[in-house]
């Protein structure tokens, strides 16, 4: 089954899709589109608070763009507060309607002292055919989540992101950052991941989009460096029937071994 996603590598603090921005999504033809992680974090933030005071409006923004462009949306995330506790959580909407959502499990040390909260379960959701799961950033320095998504039986793990800029990173370096995490998760969980990364910057820091689509064989695409800063609509699209001839070959594989 083919299955085509689109990434949209845009600015944090752009307050939504625009129309042109919409309308390039739409002719891609879509069956699931991905935002970047914190996509609608006010640009003048300091921190969470505030943002999460406008969960319930972020909230019907994100089913509404689901409805508008007739397709499964990861909507990167939103920050989500509940009692005393805010969660950075990525909602997944099928044409205005809500599919599930998924807490950051683990939050990265800057996250957690303004007052992130680790969430504490896995999830994944059958949408257009295929299973899907969403790990958030810094989830994917951690090899057991990749595990995890490998018992759900994923085909495709969506990885909104937020990375920082790095004025020493070689091109070198990031390809070999993006081998050991990306493809090297990809062959644990025996499945597609496509990254979706914000640019422009968060709390004042720049960021780089280095959004990319890896599979078990390797790199399938990647952001040029040249575009790292630039707002990018990609679309690619990925056949699932390889990976269940991939996870067959293995089956068989451990089979033997056991003779």
């Amino acid at each position: 089954m083919m299955i085509r996603v689109v990434i949209c590598q845009l600015p944090v603090g752009q307050e939504g899709l625009t129309l042109r921005q919409k309308l390039e999504v739409i002719k891609r033809g879509p069956d699931l589109v991905c935002l970047p992680e914190y996509f609608l974090l006010p640009r003048d933030s300091t921190n969470y608070s505030r943002h999460a005071l406008a969960y319930d409006r972020n909230v019907q923004y994100l089913a509404r763009l689901s409805k508008d462009l007739n397709t499964t949306l990861i909507g990167g995330s939103i920050v989500m507060k509940t009692n005393s506790h805010m969660y950075n959580t990525s909602f997944v909407f099928r044409k205005g309607y809500r599919v599930g959502s998924y807490r950051k499990v683990f939050p990265t040390v800057g996250e957690m002292e303004k007052g992130i909260t680790p969430g504490d379960t896995f999830a994944s959701w059958k949408t257009d055919g295929v299973r899907v799961g969403i790990l958030i950033c810094a989830d994917v320095l951690h090899p057991e989540c990749f595990e995890e998504m490998e018992k759900q039986r994923v085909d495709i793990i969506f990885v909104p992101t937020t990375s920082p800029y790095r004025p020493d990173d070689t091109a070198e370096s990031k390809k070999k950052r993006d081998e050991r995490i990306f493809v090297r998760g990809a062959e644990i969980s025996k499945s597609y991941i496509v990254k979706t990364c914000a640019t422009g910057t968060i709390f004042g820091k720049k960021l780089q989009g280095r959004s990319l689509i890896a599979a078990p064989w390797g790199l399938l695409w990647n952001v040029f460096p040249e575009s790292e800063s630039d707002s990018v609509i990609h679309s690619f699209d990925l056949n699932t029937d390889d990976l269940a001839e991939l996870r067959r070959r293995e089956m068989i594989q451990r089979l033997v071994a056991k003779l």
